[in-house]
């Protein structure tokens, strides 16, 4: 900062200024007067001299002799003349007495002194050895010295070098500087001082100010006086604990506000006039990022609507295969700056629209699934009834048919009802230590015939050295049966199903694999999802109600586990369970 700017300098010169302008001022006029006061005393002083001479040479009987008396006396520092006609100056040697005369005679103003009988002074210079010197030359009428003269008075003159007053003077013009000088020193430690005590409360007010610009608001200046300067610092310290008090009420408000914001389910957006984001929560920062060039114009479109109409707008959003609402509001004024805006609230319709897609892909489901073994049912049972499978081979084969198509019927009510179950009354697992090999060797067993059926190959005894793990047997058994059968419906003839084994500090792993056709990636998230079933054209067999991996997810997260997912089309699927160990 430049030091001129210091309160503590400028207070500094601004004193220092006055007093030398003072002592300047009053060094001056002192000097001045002194020097008058001592050119007049010595001009009075020759003027008495001269009106003594003339008394004296008045008065005297003997003229020569009282002429020659007075300059025995006064000559020397002064020097006289005695001129009993203007006309007639006497010759000198002196070069100073001859130009005094030449003066005289010369000067009109002198003339008067023989003519009139007025006495003058004035200043008159002189060259003395080279030099210009100042004398100052009295001349005084006096009665006639001898009878016989033109003029009406004689004169005497005297004069005096002015030297003698200039180095008085100069000596008390020294004089004068010193003390002067002296008193500026005096003055500029007191000034700085004074200064210093008054502007050091300002320097705290300004420290403590850039501390509350900062934002600490803990600390206050002390008040060490009642004039104005403390005043200023209680009126401070006043205004600081109210900032802080206003602070914090609004870093709460505003810490609640964000914390609701953030919290809350919806995305929160809000635009200024110039389509500038001023609020956000990470969910609606994440949906715009996600947005496709023709949802973004969609946006830029319902942002402007808002804006001219000033009403609130609804528009719907199929972004990656989420579904979103977006409600924008106009508000009059967004920001401190008057500035009017959109507030926009994003609700995710994802699942609302998943729910109302899988009632309705469950509806039709079932009523197909349903209406298919009754249908089989009906017809092979009507086919014995009206006698037209009379043979015990043909009866026989119709009657296996029945029974498949019951059992058929049976698992899906079966499932329908868990869920149900699952539903109202939650799921539960009885979890001890079950030897995984075995599991797998029966699940091997269990799915040996029905490989040699369909042409596959089936590897599901994965041999783990006899561990034991921590899970619910018949649940277990039903989660890799569901997830065999699917990849038995993924597959053709030659592919290869296989069970494989892994595990972390922490969990114990299955991975279940299949060669088959694979899954789309835009189905991988939605797999789980209850009476979700992904593309049929590249499944065989019989379709199900889209429960299976439903119950899956339920019964591996009761077991404190997850599930999940990987698959490339053409290339096959791989499906993760992941168990704590005991």
């Amino acid at each position: 900062m430049n030091r001129l700017n210091n309160v503590v300098i400028k207070l500094w010169l601004t004193i220092i200024f006055i007093v030398t302008t003072v002592l300047i001022l009053l060094s001056a006029a002192l000097i001045t007067f002194i020097q008058s006061y001592f050119t007049q005393e010595t001009e009075n002083s020759l003027l008495e001299d001269a009106k003594q001479i003339s008394q004296l040479v008045a008065d005297s009987d003997n003229k020569d002799i009282a002429i020659e008396h007075s300059r025995k006396l006064i000559e020397g520092p002064v020097g006289l003349i005695i001129m009993p006609d203007k006309d007639k100056a006497q010759s000198n040697k002196n070069q100073i007495k001859k130009q005094m005369y030449e003066i005289i005679q010369t000067d009109k103003d002198y003339q008067q002194v023989f003519d009139d009988g007025k006495q003058k002074s004035e200043h008159i210079n002189i060259t003395v050895n080279g030099k210009q010197r100042t004398y100052v030359l009295i001349g005084y009428p006096t009665q006639h010295i001898n009878g016989q003269s033109d003029s009406k008075y004689s004169g005497v003159f005297i004069y005096q070098d002015l030297k003698s007053i200039e180095e008085t003077n100069n000596a008390i013009t020294v004089i004068i500087l010193i003390i002067a000088v002296i008193f500026l020193a005096i003055t500029t430690v007191f000034a700085f001082f004074l200064s210093s005590r008054i502007t050091e409360p300002l320097r705290q007010l300004q420290t403590q100010a850039l501390k509350v610009s900062q934002g600490e608001y803990t600390q206050t200046p002390p008040v060490n006086s009642k004039d104005e300067i403390g005043e200023l610092s209680r009126a401070f310290n006043t205004m600081s604990s109210e900032i802080r008090q206003h602070i914090e009420a609004l870093s709460s408000s505003k810490n609640i506000r964000d914390s609701l914001i953030n919290s809350m389910v919806e995305g929160v957006l809000g635009f200024n006039d110039k389509r500038e984001v001023i609020l956000s929560n990470e969910m609606a920062r994440d949906i715009i990022h996600s947005m496709d060039e023709y949802s973004s114009e969609k946006l830029d479109q319902q942002n402007e609507r808002t804006l001219r109409n000033k009403t609130t707008q609804f528009e719907e959003y199929e972004i990656n295969t989420r579904y979103f609402v977006i409600i924008m509001s106009y508000i009059e004024q967004i920001q401190p700056d008057g500035r009017s805006g959109i507030v926009a609230i994003i609700r995710d319709m994802t699942n609302e629209h998943n729910l109302d897609q899988m009632k309705k892909d469950f509806i039709a489901n079932v009523s197909h699934e349903l209406r298919t073994p009754i249908s089989l049912l009906q017809g092979y049972t009507e086919s014995i009834v009206d006698g037209i499978v009379t043979e015990p081979e043909e009866i026989k084969e119709s009657l296996s048919i029945v029974l498949d198509e019951t059992n058929r019927l049976n698992r899906l009510v079966n499932e329908l009802l868990n869920v149900a179950r699952m539903d109202a009354e939650g799921l539960t697992v009885e979890k001890e230590l079950h030897s995984i090999d075995e599991l797998l060797e029966k699940m091997q067993q269990k799915y040996k015939q029905q490989a040699i059926d369909l042409q596959l190959e089936m590897y599901l005894n994965a041999n783990t050295g006899g561990q034991y793990w921590l899970f619910d047997l018949d649940r277990i058994e039903q989660v890799l049966t569901n997830l065999i059968d699917n990849a038995t419906r993924y597959t053709e003839p030659g592919d290869v199903i296989t069970i494989n084994y892994g595990e972390t500090d922490t969990e114990d792993i299955l991975y279940i694999n299949d060669s088959g056709t694979g899954i789309a990636p835009e189905h991988l998230n939605q797999v789980f999802d209850r009476f979700y079933k992904v593309d049929t054209s590249r499944k065989r067999g019989k379709q199900g109600t889209g429960l299976g991996l439903f119950i899956c997810k339920m019964i591996i997260e009761e077991h404190g586990g997850n599930i999940s997912v990987k698959s490339e089309l053409g290339v096959g699927t791989t499906f993760i369970i992941k168990l704590p160990k005991a």
